[in-house]
């Protein structure tokens, strides 16, 4: 696993393609840094009243950002890891050497994220800037970067699984990008879907303080929805963090129907719940391209009874020789 990471980090950081992706990626994220930063001031002195938490706002614009510029690189950068040995005729002998599969995957993997990783890393001294802007904790930080490095680890595995699925890169990019654009825009999917199940008032008692309770069955449900989507899942976990102080539980204040009064509910904060649903679809998505790359081996028709277990790496001394095998073999001998 180590050759083929150490392959494909060279092979990836050797061109300026890769200096050049970070430089129009940091210099992205600087310009919205001056522009969101400069209409803040100008919005505040026009209006008046106290400033806004200008950090808060700041991170939550920025971290939106970066999820919107690693989405569409992440595909790029992975769907044609397996796909593109297909295509260039290598993919036989790559599988035929002595890499396992798994180490094979895994290594396609690991060069991958670890790039997308990268702009992640050389993007924490901007974001870090907005905790001196006030307003923000370091724990808001913390689960924001969670967030956004689990769905880069996601997008990559899943165009892996696709590059491994398909015979072309063309095709591996296009389901890459569908399942990446479904995951970004779901969260609008899945707000019609609270609405219509709880006429608005359980998103919004996810939020804060409602007059109307919904029912508790459309509250887990509910949690277990939001947690699909990286956008609401931030959204409601660093909404309750700020509200309630509480990393792992969001406590909603309901009212009761039956006595007049109101009650707390604790629920899982979305982002534990959306933390276990990411990494297993990333171990699956990994499981399936490994199957995807193992070899399969037809059956020697001389010798049906070969066991299901015979992969590439037998030699052919390990099969069984016919009577006129053995006759050609003694003749050529001789």
């Amino acid at each position: 696993m180590e050759a083929i990471v150490t392959k494909e980090l060279r092979s990836r950081m050797r061109g300026a393609r890769a200096f050049v992706v970070i430089t129009i990626f940091l210099a992205l994220l600087s310009c919205f840094v001056v522009a969101l930063y400069g209409f803040t001031k100008i919005t505040t002195g026009s209006i008046g009243g106290p400033p806004p938490p200008l950090g808060r706002i700041m991170f939550y614009t920025l971290t939106g950002i970066e999820l919107l510029l690693i989405a569409p690189l992440a595909p790029a950068f992975s769907a044609g890891t397996i796909a593109g040995e297909k295509e260039r005729q290598t993919f036989d002998l790559m599988v035929i050497t002595p890499v396992t599969p798994t180490s094979i995957v895994l290594g396609k993997v690991l060069a991958n994220l670890a790039y997308i990783a990268l702009l992640i890393v050389v993007a924490l001294p901007i974001q870090v800037l907005s905790i001196t802007l006030g307003g923000l904790t370091l724990t808001e930080v913390m689960v924001g970067l969670w967030i956004l490095l689990l769905a880069a680890v996601f997008y990559g595995c899943v165009s892996v699984f696709f590059s491994s699925f398909l015979r072309s890169t063309t095709l591996a990019s296009v389901f890459s990008y569908l399942v990446v654009a479904l995951n970004l825009i779901g969260a609008i999917f899945i707000v019609l879907i609270l609405g219509i199940l709880g006429s608005d008032n359980t998103l919004a008692a996810m939020l804060g303080p409602t007059s109307e309770a919904p029912s508790k069955f459309l509250l887990y449900v509910s949690d277990l929805l939001i947690a699909f989507s990286p956008v609401l899942t931030a959204i409601v976990s660093e909404t309750a963090l700020v509200a309630n102080g509480d990393l792992f539980l969001i406590h909603l204040d309901l009212a009761n129907p039956n006595t007049q009064g109101r009650f707390t509910m604790s629920l899982p904060s979305p982002w534990i719940i959306y933390s276990v649903i990411y990494i297993v679809l990333s171990v699956v998505c990994v499981w399936l391209s490994i199957r995807n790359v193992r070899p399969v081996v037809a059956r020697n028709p001389r010798n049906p009874s070969r066991p299901e277990g015979y992969t590439l790496t037998e030699t052919m001394e390990d099969v069984p020789l016919t009577q006129g095998d053995q006759r050609g073999a003694a003749e050529g001998e001789v």
